[in-house]
């Protein structure tokens, strides 16, 4: 079970990938997403946090690697940007079968197991 609850944590990151890669500006950024907390222009950019979230869980890094504990963690961060995300018309959430509010729904169902 832990294998196939930590297989569907990784899965439920595909979806805030997407959105904060849609969300990010990243024509003018000198290091192409790649968060340099070395470089003056990145700690100071508007966009730090989904940086830093991307490169802490992108494709190209190696999430089956971490535990199930820190996969729950990016997943909660994830959930704060979606939800942050919103309109004020999702306020019935329950109802709402938009792909942003049934992402929301499975991983709560999910953290809840």
């Amino acid at each position: 079970m832990p294998t196939q609850y930590k297989a569907l944590l990784i899965e439920l990151l595909e979806y805030p990938r997407k959105r904060i890669l849609q969300s990010m500006e990243v024509t003018h950024c000198p290091h192409a997403v790649f968060f340099n907390d070395s470089d003056e222009q990145c700690l100071t950019c508007h966009q730090g946090m989904e940086c830093i979230w991307m490169n802490q869980n992108d494709e190209l890094v190696a999430v089956n690697e971490k535990s199930i504990a820190e996969l729950k963690q990016q997943l909660l961060i994830a959930v704060d940007f979606v939800d942050s995300s919103l309109s004020p018309h999702h306020l019935s959430r329950r109802q709402c079968q938009c792909d942003n509010c049934v992402w929301l729904r499975k991983v709560q169902a999910t953290l809840d197991q």
